[in-house]
């Protein structure tokens, strides 16, 4: 089984690459944590997968939300992975995740990082087409080798994209994203044609659909950006930031 969180499709469509090429499936938290579902059979699996962005060189709060409810029934021992997608570099966010997996009653046996298109709009510009081809096409053969290793079940930290004092960026960065999650930056423009994509795909259900137009019921989100970059019309924006930044969506991943 391979947990994954995906807002744009990066980890995602990693997830799905190495479900395929490990006769495998995936369960998305978005969906899990909808259902209320914590409690998953591991008595059949070989391996247990975790794929994930990385936020602020740290984990989503979604999947730490996840992470503390989760029970694996039949969990004795079997081969845990972790696959980090990121723009630039995932900081210590694999030893953040390690403690919480730990906290499970899980064993961590190896990472991976796969560098992807960044977008996060808030702190900077969508690459334009070309870049983004080039990123994606990139991550290609890291795939294969990511899909190798695990199908081999090989242990040991493969992320190379920890960057420099990866512990130190963790430390003075992430508390910015676990402490500043509001959702008042979030703006809406008169081009909304209320379809209500943005409350359907939102992971902690911080957006209703009120007269036609999203509102923001919760104080604090995931900060995803998920219903920024998939507006169909571009109504969605961060402050006034975003507006000339672009939008992103993976064109491999079928969101």
């Amino acid at each position: 089984m391979i947990f994954y969180f995906s807002a744009t499709g990066n980890s995602k469509y990693v997830a799905e690459h190495l479900a395929a090429a490990t006769d495998d499936h995936t369960i998305f938290l978005r969906d899990a944590i909808r259902g209320r579902r914590y409690q998953f059979d591991a008595s059949r699996e070989k391996r247990i997968g975790f794929v994930m962005p990385t936020y602020f060189f740290g984990v989503p709060s979604i999947v730490t939300f996840f992470l503390e409810k989760l029970r694996l029934k039949g969990y004795e021992g079997q081969y845990v992975y972790l696959v980090l997608t990121c723009g630039a570099s995932t900081g210590g966010a694999g030893g953040q995740m390690d403690r919480l997996l730990e906290d499970c009653g899980l064993k961590l046996n190896a990472r991976f990082s796969v560098p992807m298109v960044d977008n996060y709009v808030p702190l900077g510009q969508i690459p334009d087409q070309e870049a983004r081809e080039r990123k994606l096409d990139a991550a290609e053969p890291c795939l294969e080798e990511i899909s190798r290793v695990v199908r081999t079940m090989g242990e040991g930290d493969y992320d190379r994209c920890q960057g420099s004092t990866p512990g130190v960026k963790t430390a003075l960065f992430y508390p910015l994203y676990a402490l500043g999650r509001s959702t008042r930056p979030f703006v809406v423009t008169d081009e909304c044609i209320g379809c209500g994509l943005c409350q359907e795909i939102c992971p902690c259900g911080a957006i209703n659909i009120v007269e036609g137009m999203p509102v923001w019921s919760k104080k604090k989100c995931v900060r995803c950006m998920g219903c920024l970059h998939r507006c169909p019309v571009q109504a969605i924006h961060w402050k006034k930031a975003s507006e000339s930044r672009g939008r992103y969506v993976n064109p491999r991943a079928e969101l």
